[in-house]
């Protein structure tokens, strides 16, 4: 097989199975697509995680290395995260409050394993130097999380009632996600230097600032396009005034239905 049809294979074509299996998966009503869609996100993400092995000589190689190296991490804080939330104050389906241990151990876990990728000897190295990804995602994580952290505290001030204690975690949150970008723009990892991370992190910067204009910007644009579409439609037709003779059965109808005696209520 050649290299561009090994490529295509191995990681374009499982690139269109992960978003495809994902939207039917998540979205579709249909027992047997879900089903498909699961399948199709499986096969597609293990397929991007073997091109290691499987495209060894491609430079996009290098992306499935760094999913491979970061199932570990995210699968303790999804289940983590996942108990937490289900064994909290829910209606149905309440997890136990040793499950909400269990999820805490687990994202703690994860976390200190993320930070062990950038502070210890566990950062992703392909093939012979630090993952040119792993340089993209940390930054770009550490500033999703510190405007993802923002944003809740605002929105849950302003919708919640008695939110304090999810207040207060969504400000750790925010508040250790803006430590460890002043620490990696401070001091060198093992394997990181803080130059690089620092110059990583404005580039990161610039990435999530563009997302969020270009976002509003859409946002804006909707609702100028749907105020302009409302103005020119015609005005709703206004309806007759009552006759008289409508005002009298309308006061029949309702002396027949209030104030009956012997009717039953």
């Amino acid at each position: 097989m050649e290299e561009a049809t090994q490529a295509f294979v191995f990681f374009w074509l499982a690139g269109l199975f992960v978003v495809l299996g994902a939207m039917l998966a998540f979205f579709s009503k249909v027992h047997w697509q879900r089903r498909l869609g699961g399948a199709l996100f499986g096969s597609g993400l293990l397929s991007l995680m073997l091109t290691p092995w499987t495209l060894p000589f491609s430079p996009s190689s290098a992306f499935g290395h760094l999913l491979g190296s970061l199932v570990g991490p995210v699968v303790l804080l999804g289940v983590g995260l996942y108990q937490i939330a289900f064994s909290g104050h829910v209606p149905v389906g309440r997890l136990s409050r040793t499950d909400r241990t269990v999820g805490i151990v687990m994202v703690v876990v994860g976390v200190l394993w993320l930070e062990a990728m950038h502070w210890w000897v566990l950062t992703p190295t392909y093939p012979s130097e630090v993952n040119k990804y792993w340089y993209i995602f940390w930054p770009t994580m550490l500033l999703a999380v510190l405007t993802c952290s923002s944003a809740g505290y605002a929105v849950v001030g302003l919708v919640g009632e008695e939110r304090q204690q999810e207040q207060r975690l969504m400000l750790v949150a925010a508040a250790l996600a803006i430590v460890l970008m002043v620490l990696g723009s401070l001091f060198d990892g093992p394997n990181v230097e803080h130059q690089r991370f620092a110059t990583e992190l404005l580039f990161a910067a610039a990435d999530v600032f563009g997302a969020m204009v270009g976002a509003a910007v859409a946002i804006l644009l909707f609702a100028v396009v749907l105020a302009v579409y409302e103005s020119q439609q015609p005005a709703p037709k206004r309806l007759d005034p009552p006759t008289q003779e409508q005002l009298n059965q309308a006061s029949q109808i309702i002396a027949q239905h209030v104030g009956g005696e012997g009717e039953d209520e």
